[in-house]
């Protein structure tokens, strides 16, 4: 297990064997569920691809810096999300889905700060920035 609490690249997790559990219904459905554990690429299932939205990208480059400031804790991440979202002027749904597609590929995880905490601060950073990297510049005049 990494420092963290994150994945150590060999499936092993913590703090999302509960969420994913009460989820899934069949073990093929766990299996699935838990496949952003391991390591991308995953393929992006097409709800997922729809969240991450130009504007949605952007938003994940703003909080990666915020997540990269906090103590990586779920109580921790949980609370950063509220705040976050509130200062953008959001709910935290708006804010959880497009981090949820860009951390898993999916729309569906355990809790999102579940979910961060289970990835560990290092690899759910990496993959919000890769996809903020995606968000294109506004051209200029």
């Amino acid at each position: 297990m990494q420092s963290d609490g994150g994945c150590d690249g060999r499936g092993a997790y913590s703090g999302a064997d509960a969420g994913l559990k009460e989820r899934a219904k069949t073990l093929v459905e766990l299996t699935n569920s838990a496949a952003f554990l391991v390591e991308l690429p995953l393929s992006f299932e097409e709800k997922a691809k729809a969240q991450l939205t130009q504007e949605a990208r952007q938003m994940l480059g703003r909080l990666a810096m915020v997540l990269g400031q906090i103590n990586f804790t779920a109580e921790a991440i949980d609370t950063a999300l509220r705040q976050f979202a509130e200062a953008e002027g959001k709910k935290l749904g708006q804010v959880a889905q497009p981090v949820r597609a860009a951390l898993t590929r999916s729309t569906m995880s355990p809790g999102i700060d579940a979910t961060l905490a289970a990835l560990g601060q290092e690899e759910s950073l990496k993959r919000l920035r890769n996809e903020a990297s995606l968000a294109k510049l506004p051209e200029s005049s």
